[in-house]
């Protein structure tokens, strides 16, 4: 059993709330440390907080602009390693350095002196550092495939870095003493696209919260039904124009989006009076706020990547244990869930519109609602969890 946790992470900690719940999980039984990065945005305010309520935990937070020196270093090299990528495509440290600059700069940062006994990596950018540091320990180490990122959409670097990310996956993997993914069909597809030890432990955990921060359902004091969305970024390609096209003809409904908003698409659109925004809000608001809604909106689309089809979203999550009815699109991630559901979570759909039209009535009533929330229980953070403490032991 290891008494002493490193987790790597190449995003903020509000960014990464899976890997807050991990964190909050083990800090009791293990001394945790965490590197992450802070970000001057959104989550600056959300991840102080987050630190502020686990004291007990050593963060070693990562600012590029007060490090500006290891981050100018680690962009060169980002770009060297680019520009080498055609020649030494072969060469993990250039796919590794390639596919991610943060990936150089946490190097720096880890200690190849401290004695940690375990390490979890989160995100594809902490996976070859997490890699050479088990490897110099000797310790074991976790990843966590929260996303399928060879599935995800390439914004740099595209002739190359579907590649990158195939042999950091497979050089990785490879490595790792267990794996946890967070849905089935990132489980299925790493399964089939790579060769992963028989000796490494996997085990799927879906991204579930506790059940007991969504309050239990009670009756509605509003005639209108509310339909919400939530992400980080209220913004294009996130399957909002089928909510604002709603809107505009389903006028007994409101409809919630809460998210950071992107302001010269909101203009663009001109949504209709009852479109209502809301800022981002700290999780336990937020899941506050979804027990008073009806409909969990989960506009997913397979054609955005190919990880939006087989993934499981952190807001279909929480729509399901608020007891909402769910409107989801046909991705893999998502029809597969409902499917094995024992019970009437929710539905496919094709037309957000037409859904609405034909809205099953007995179904969006609070005795339902309150039945839904109370079997989401069996999914909860508190189950699942247990198979993150199994891992360890």
């Amino acid at each position: 059993m290891a008494n002493s946790i490193l987790f790597i992470t190449t995003s903020s900690l509000a960014a990464n709330p899976r890997l807050v719940k991990e964190i909050e999980v083990l800090k009791n039984s293990y001394s945790c440390t965490v590197i992450c990065y802070k970000h001057d945005d959104w989550s600056l305010e959300l991840s102080q907080r987050i630190m502020s309520n686990n004291k007990d935990v050593r963060f070693i937070e990562i600012d590029r602009n007060s490090e500006w020196m290891s981050t100018i270093m680690s962009k060169l090299k980002h770009k060297l390693s680019v520009l080498l990528n055609p020649i030494l495509k072969s060469n993990i440290k250039i796919s590794a350095f390639a596919s991610n600059d943060k990936s150089v700069q946490i190097m720096k940062f880890m200690s190849f002196e401290e004695k940690y006994e375990h390490i979890i990596a989160h995100n594809l950018g902490a996976f070859y550092p997490a890699v050479k540091l088990a490897k110099k320990l000797k310790v074991t180490l976790q990843l966590d495939i929260e996303d399928y990122y060879p599935g995800e959409a390439l914004y740099f670097n595209k002739s190359y870095e579907k590649e990158n990310r195939n042999r950091l996956m497979q050089y990785s993997l490879k490595n790792a003493t267990s794996i946890t993914y967070a849905s089935k069909g990132i489980a299925m597809q790493c399964k089939k696209q790579y060769v992963i030890p028989d000796s490494s432990a996997q085990i799927t955990i879906i991204n579930a919260f506790k059940s007991d921060d969504f309050p239990k359902p009670s009756p509605k004091k509003n005639e209108r039904l509310k339909a919400v969305w939530f992400s980080q970024n209220i913004g294009p390609n996130r399957g909002l124009e089928s909510v604002f096209e709603a809107a505009k003809v389903h006028f007994d409904f409101e409809f919630h989006l809460i998210g950071n908003s992107n302001k010269k698409y909101i203009e663009s659109i001109i949504p209709s009076p009852n479109v209502i925004f809301h800022e981002i809000l700290p999780q336990w608001e937020l899941h506050q706020l979804l027990s008073e809604m009806d409909i969990g909106l989960a506009l997913e689309s397979k054609d955005a990547d190919f990880n939006r089809d087989i993934c499981l979203t952190n807001k279909f999550l929480a729509y399901a244990q608020a007891g909402l009815y769910i409107l989801a699109t046909d991705t893999f991630g998502q029809r597969d869930f409902l499917k094995d559901l024992h019970y009437n979570a929710g539905e496919i759909i094709t037309n957000l519109s037409d859904a609405l039209n034909v809205l099953p009535v007995l179904e969006i009533a609070n005795e339902q609602k309150i039945k839904r929330w109370e079997k989401a229980k069996t999914f909860g953070w508190e189950k699942e969890q247990l198979k993150l403490k199994q891992l360890l032991y």
